[in-house]
């Protein structure tokens, strides 16, 4: 009988678990999952994220003594210039940036053309809707739709760079 020893390493329980986290870049493009999934953190977590602060707001101004009319007038028509509207544009573009970042890498894009994509739609979105409701100055609209184009291609251009 032949018997050869085998040399065990005895198993260290305090080692960290071997993975192989290199990414296959023969896996295929996602485009349209990156893009509905950019839109979906772009309009739904600015939405999520403007009701939370809007909340907030409202119930710091209670705590002053505002009525429930001065609440409700604050709230329906921020004025773009206080707080509460440059913290609901600072807000939005941080998910305008998310949104740019994550369409690229669940597209498993190569360059900005899915982040552009994304910017259009959430364009297009953003300038109908504002143009409908009508209660903000179409430059200012302008504007601000402009710097949402840009804030979704740094976040796709910061996700080329990972």
């Amino acid at each position: 009988m032949d018997q050869t020893r085998r040399t065990v390493t005895p198993h260290n329980p305090y080692d960290a678990p071997g993975t192989n986290v290199q990414q296959d870049e023969n896996l295929p493009e996602r485009p349209i999952t990156g893009i509905v999934a950019g839109v979906l953190i772009d309009l739904g977590g600015t939405l999520v994220v403007v009701t939370l602060i809007g909340f907030i707001y409202a119930i710091a101004i209670a705590a002053q003594g505002a009525t429930a009319a001065q609440i409700e007038s604050a709230l329906a028509n921020p004025d773009p210039s206080s707080l509460l509207g440059l913290t609901n544009t600072v807000a939005g573009l941080g998910m305008s940036y998310l949104a740019g970042f994550y369409c690229l890498r669940i597209s498993r894009g190569t360059n900005l053309r899915y982040p552009l994509f994304l910017a259009l739609i959430v364009l297009a979105v953003g300038l109908g809707v504002g143009l409908t409701w009508g209660n903000m100055n179409v430059l200012l609209l302008l504007g601000m739709s402009a710097l949402t184009v840009g804030v979704t291609l740094l976040g796709g251009a910061s996700a080329l760079r990972k």
